[in-house]
């Protein structure tokens, strides 16, 4: 199930892009409707969606300030923006502040649906909302990472880190790769970026069976620890 964040506080419009998303997702998409800033961004920095559509003029905090506010958590996830407000300002801000897309209200539903299976496709659409490697099981909807049955605490960051290497067990993936895919690929992360997230995840698995091994100036494996 692929599922979307719609943070949009006119009923009307949220009913209206829910119902056409559904159906244009053939019953894999569901739209998930928050109607203000707060609880928008809680939702969206709590739960790793595919999508995030956001509106700018909301109660609480703006569309701008969740954008900026979700970036600088480190959280990744797509963000187009769908909106009446047209400036040209108002549109460079929108991307200036990490958005990945911008939609003028009204806009066409049929074209909404492409832009969304564009990231759908460049992100990986069916991608498992579990991920298991050898002990470790990582949920992504609920951003929850087990070890064994017991639950480890991650920053959202490490665990996109983590999730990624899991994706990709026993390969080696560069640090290039790690940045773009968690960073984003416009970020102005560099290497060493990675330092403090890959130290504090070796420190809250070190008692998994997996373990992440540095291969020095190149990357990451993630593999068994007795393998």
């Amino acid at each position: 199930m692929i599922e979307i964040l719609l943070i949009e506080d006119d009923p009307d419009i949220a009913e209206n892009i829910q119902d056409y998303l559904t159906g244009a997702g053939e019953g894999r998409w569901r739209v998930h409707i928050s109607d203000n800033g707060d609880d928008g961004l809680e939702l969206a920095s709590q739960t790793l969606y595919s999508v995030i559509l956001l509106d700018i003029g909301l109660p609480e905090r703006d569309g701008f300030e969740i954008c900026r506010n979700l970036r600088r958590r480190g959280i990744q996830t797509p963000v187009i923006f769908v909106t009446a407000r047209f400036s040209e300002e108002d549109v460079l801000k929108g991307y200036e502040c990490g958005g990945d897309d911008y939609l003028i209200k009204p806009f066409s539903m049929a074209q909404l649906a492409a832009k969304i299976r564009v990231f759908l496709k460049r992100y990986g659409e069916e991608r498992s909302d579990r991920i298991l490697f050898l002990d470790l099981v990582a949920e992504r909807g609920e951003r929850k990472l087990y070890l064994r049955r017991d639950e480890v605490s991650l920053q959202p960051r490490e665990f996109d880190v983590l999730v990624y290497l899991m994706e990709h067990p026993d390969r080696l993936v560069s640090k290039e790769e790690l940045l773009a895919r968690v960073w984003g690929a416009d970020s102005d992360a560099v290497p060493r970026n990675l330092d403090n997230p890959v130290k504090n995840i070796r420190k809250a698995i070190d008692s998994s069976e997996a373990v992440i091994v540095t291969h020095r100036g190149y990357g990451y494996r993630l593999e068994a620890k007795n393998g």
